[in-house]
């Protein structure tokens, strides 16, 4: 017998899984990623079949939605998550017909019409009739990133939206180099169909996924992790009148939904810094590789939502929590940059070479009042040279731990081979 500690125990679990899902759960949806399913019910000789009971099923989640046909024998299954689904059709006078593993991919119409046979309706037909992959319901043109494609074609840094490149139409503008999650300005730096880089929407289940930056770029706010992505598609030619927020395409993310059975993954990507080869950047200046390391962890879990002797949610309630990490280390230089290291001269203060003024700052006398006194300056160093025994000794002991300069003047001279 389970002590009481440890029913508490498991109801707080699950209370807390519950709240969680309050909290992150959206109410509505700006575009839609859910599909339909949709099709004629006709007899042996073509007819139509009023009034058959179509039923939608997911297998996965033991939701069962119940339809009837109109007098012309169509029915329409809408509002269904991606994934697959069963369609069983029933009518009196035929036999009962089963069509299984009907694809549903985010934001598609799938057509499934079924011709039915006389006959008892304890008799079943198995339907395979290939289903047509064609989507005449709007204009829209784009590819579908399937679940396959993210589990098996490599993924920088785990980026989903690595694989954006991928549909016809796409180029990417951004910086190779700038790859990792946490830079969105790059990682979503696509230009769809001719449009600019950047200029393109994106949305997480229906939700805007976007920020903005440089001038009104449009740059991801949020990377979800791989493994929780159960799909995505970029719509290179948005004709749908629930678009028209950017000039460019549109990418839509489907989040896995839980399911009757406890799934989940777990994963740890090591990159050791002595494992890393130089850049084609690094190699034509000369630099050797600088040291890096990318450390990247996480994971995922899900299933039915269940309250011990409180409540049961298979078939009705779900959960998905997910985490990843990433401890990353990235020396950031680029060739011609206005990044630099002190000059021997400076590194002495000695600033005779540059058209400023160095003041004494002991030297101050108040040209206010007492009450708001100004602090000016009257005397300048001779030379613009500071004397030595005027420069701070903690500033002096910094100073012997910066790279010496490998260029003369203040411009790209940061890059000395002696740096790792």
């Amino acid at each position: 017998m389970r002590s009481p500690s440890l029913r508490l125990t498991h109801i707080f679990t699950a209370l807390l899984s519950l709240s969680m899902i309050v909290i992150f759960a959206q109410s509505v949806f700006a575009q839609d990623t859910r599909g339909s399913i949709s099709g004629t019910i006709t007899d042996p000789n073509g007819q139509a079949v009023p009034n058959a009971t179509v039923l939608v099923i997911d297998p996965a989640r033991g939701i069962t939605k119940t339809f009837t046909t109109n007098g012309e024998g169509i029915y329409r299954a809408t509002f269904l998550t991606p994934g697959r689904y069963q369609v069983v059709v029933e009518a009196a006078g035929f036999k009962k017909a089963v069509r299984d593993d009907v694809v549903v991919e985010i934001g598609a119409s799938v057509a499934v019409s079924i011709a039915l046979e006389i006959g008892g309706a304890e008799e079943t037909v198995n339907v395979t009739d290939e289903l047509p992959a064609t989507n005449s319901d709007n204009a829209s043109l784009g590819q579908v990133i399937d679940q396959r494609k993210l589990e098996d074609l490599p993924l920088v840094h785990g980026d989903p939206y690595k694989l954006i490149g991928l549909s016809p139409g796409v180029t990417h503008t951004g910086s190779q180099r700038l790859d990792r999650p946490f830079e969105p300005t790059h990682i979503v730096g696509y230009a769809v169909d001719g449009t600019r880089g950047n200029r393109s929407d994106l949305t997480i289940d229906g939700a805007p996924s976007t920020a903005t930056a440089n001038a009104n770029e449009v740059i991801a706010s949020y990377v979800p992790p791989s493994d929780i992505v159960q799909e995505f598609k970029v719509q290179t030619a948005t004709f749908d009148s629930q678009f028209g927020n950017t000039e460019g395409g549109v990418t839509s993310i489907s989040i896995k939904s839980g399911k009757n059975t406890l799934n989940g993954s777990a994963y740890y990507f090591a990159e050791p810094g002595s494992w890393a080869a130089n850049d084609f950047f690094g190699n034509s200046r000369g630099q050797i590789r600088p040291e890096t390391k990318s450390d990247r962890f996480g994971g995922y879990i899900s299933g039915p939502v269940v309250l011990p002797w409180l409540y049961n949610g298979k078939n009705k309630t779900f959960f998905l929590v997910a985490y990843e990490g990433i401890r990353d280390s990235r020396p950031r230089f680029d060739a011609g940059s206005a990044v630099w290291v002190p000059t021997a001269a400076l590194a002495r203060g000695d600033f005779s070479a540059y058209a400023v003024t160095i003041w004494d700052p002991t030297s101050r006398i108040n040209t206010g009042t007492a009450a708001s006194p100004v602090w000016t300056a009257q005397q300048s160093f001779t030379g613009n040279i500071i004397p030595d025994g005027r420069i701070n000794p903690v500033s002096k002991a910094l100073l012997t731990y910066w790279a010496k300069p490998k260029n003369p003047g203040l411009v790209g001279n940061i890059f000395d081979s002696t740096l790792n």
